[in-house]
């Protein structure tokens, strides 16, 4: 009797383990992510699963054109799915009003993150978004145009970097609007990410301190002198191509020779060379107004763990794969966001960050880069703001569109009081 039971209870413990062991391996972690094309992801996620082979890895790619209303509506079922998704930086603190993400604080070591990623996660003092890329800006020459209109380029010395006057200077010589070649192109032509530094350099905050109130900020003075600028880039000194909004057709025609100058993201520091190896180019800091201060875009992808997930434990050990150098240097490889650690710039000084753009880059991002406005309302204020940037720019009047920008979207925001 003794040894039959000895032997069912071995056959029992053996039998319990088996079972821990099948459940361990089948721990499923659903994340939902950016459409990328395949060899942009897959890799990355092969990575973590050759490193978390107890955790079956279910990716779903959604199409930029789909993730927003994807994420608001899979969340907003308070459920357990996904574990895991991709967030764009500016929307953390409205992510964070609506319960949608966990605090990463305890999880994360605030010190190893740049000031431009750190900031972007960041939400009454907590990290809510794991920072997972960068983004800043450029601007880009065309070096037959400049040669041909007899410019000098400018410098690529940040502190000798060139005021916004002295760029529409250059552009009007370069500027043929009657043979299709123009002197100046924003490549994000109607997005607050490329367009808000405008005001910022001049020292407009575009959002209450509480991100609740745009009356007083999205219309003043500043901010209507900065728009005002912005406008007559198209409208007064017709150096840019009116009603051309398509980031695609901005960088085309850049990359096609039509364009002089192109402010443009690092993205298109390996995006050019392939797309067009043809055109010779060149890099120079972004430009600022001379009464004001250098102040340049930031922010990107970021990562969220869904606080109801029902697999915390293997969401978390997600996040810690993803934040890890080598990981990093990984996805630097696959898709060339400007680093979110300070340990991979340091890595890649000699190699990918050997190019004088990524040394422009790099400057910005310690020194002038801003966030996105911070407000529980984001979507709301952005589309608001880019229909306002489309009026202005084909000729309305700008204190009058920003007043009702500014008043629509307080209208907006007040379901956030």
């Amino acid at each position: 009797m003794a040894t039959r039971r000895a032997l069912f209870s071995c056959t029992a413990g053996l039998a319990l383990l088996a079972s821990a062991s099948a459940w361990a391996q089948d721990t499923p972690l659903n994340v939902l992510w950016m459409g990328w094309p395949e060899e942009q992801v897959e890799p990355l996620m092969d990575a973590f699963r050759e490193a978390q082979p107890d955790i079956t890895l279910n990716v779903e790619r959604i199409p930029f054109a789909q993730i927003f209303q994807t994420i608001e509506v899979r969340l907003n079922a308070r459920g357990g799915d996904p574990d895991i998704f991709i967030v764009d930086s500016p929307l953390t603190a409205s992510y964070v009003a609506r319960g949608y993400l966990l605090d990463l604080t305890p999880h994360l070591d605030a010190s190893r993150f740049t000031k431009a990623a750190l900031a972007a996660a960041t939400v009454d003092d907590k990290i809510y978004s794991a920072p997972f890329g960068s983004s800043s800006a450029l601007l880009f020459y065309n070096k037959t145009l400049l040669e041909e209109a007899g410019i000098e380029p400018p410098s690529t010395d940040p502190a000798e970097r060139w005021t916004w006057a002295q760029l529409v200077e250059a552009a009007e010589k370069i500027a043929k609007p009657d043979q299709g070649i123009w002197g100046f192109v924003f490549e994000q032509a109607e997005r607050p990410y490329q367009l808000l530094p405008l005001p910022m350099s001049l020292g407009a905050e575009m959002i209450s301190p509480d991100g609740l109130t745009a009356t007083g900020y999205v219309d003043s003075p500043k901010s209507v002198e900065a728009f005002q600028f912005y406008q007559d880039l198209y409208q007064t000194n017709q150096v840019s191509p009116p009603g051309v909004f398509d980031n695609n057709l901005t960088f085309e025609l850049f990359g096609t020779g039509k364009v002089g100058f192109f402010v443009g993201n690092p993205y298109d520091l390996v995006n050019l060379p392939t797309k067009y190896p043809d055109l010779e180019w060149g890099l120079a800091p972004h430009p600022y107004f001379a009464d004001g201060t250098p102040v340049t875009p930031t922010g990107a992808w970021h990562i969220g763990v869904n606080p109801n997930t029902d697999q915390m434990d293997a969401a978390l050990t997600f996040i810690d794969f993803m934040m890890q150098d080598d990981t990093q240097r990984l996805w630097l490889k696959i898709r060339p966001y400007p680093p979110v650690l300070e340990a991979v710039w340091e890595a890649e000084a000699d190699t990918t960050f050997a190019d004088p753009g990524w040394a422009i880059v790099r400057h910005e991002l310690t020194e002038t880069a801003r966030s996105r406005p911070a407000t529980p309302g984001w979507r709301e204020y952005e589309d608001i703001m880019r229909l306002a940037i489309r009026d202005i720019q084909t000729g309305a009047d700008v204190q009058a569109t920003l007043t009702a920008a500014a008043e629509r979207t307080d209208r907006e925001l007040a379901k956030y009081r």
